[in-house]
């Protein structure tokens, strides 16, 4: 049985929009990690465009996330062009991983004035660790 955990995190500052496809990307611990402006993608986008309405997150757990571990999903402004300042953290998710749970989504919705052009990274960490950093850009 496959249950879906969702953390949604929205931000007043900047993220990202648009263009170059990878494939998913593995790490430890983690899985199919998709970042993209659709929901349920199966391809992750490297560069977004600034009206990018929302930007989401995927990835499935593997056994080395054990039960009870904490994920954070940090969302980060590495250079948005004096927006805000460098390596700011825009948002995070904090997440208890249950016996059963095998995949985390997270997104961030686009601010008022749109994504900032710069980039980007989101952040994965269990139990305080970075496990996984997805760069990505705004263009």
């Amino acid at each position: 049985m496959r249950i879906r955990s969702t953390m949604i995190g929205l931000a007043t500052v900047a993220l990202v929009a648009v263009g170059a496809f990878a494939v998913p990307a593995h790490a430890d611990g983690f899985q199919n990690i998709v970042l993209s402006a659709t929901e349920h993608a199966e391809q992750t986008q490297a560069t977004f465009s600034p009206d990018t309405a929302k930007i989401f997150l995927s990835a499935d757990l593997t056994d080395a996330v054990a039960s009870g571990s904490k994920l954070t999903v940090s969302w980060i402004s590495v250079d948005s062009g004096g927006v805000a300042p460098a390596n700011y953290k825009i948002d995070e998710v904090n997440f208890e991983i249950g016996t059963i749970d095998n995949h985390v989504d997270s997104s961030m919705t686009k601010p008022d004035a749109g994504w900032p052009v710069g980039t980007y990274q989101v952040q994965i960490a269990v139990d305080g660790t970075v496990k996984e950093t997805v760069d990505f850009s705004v263009k």
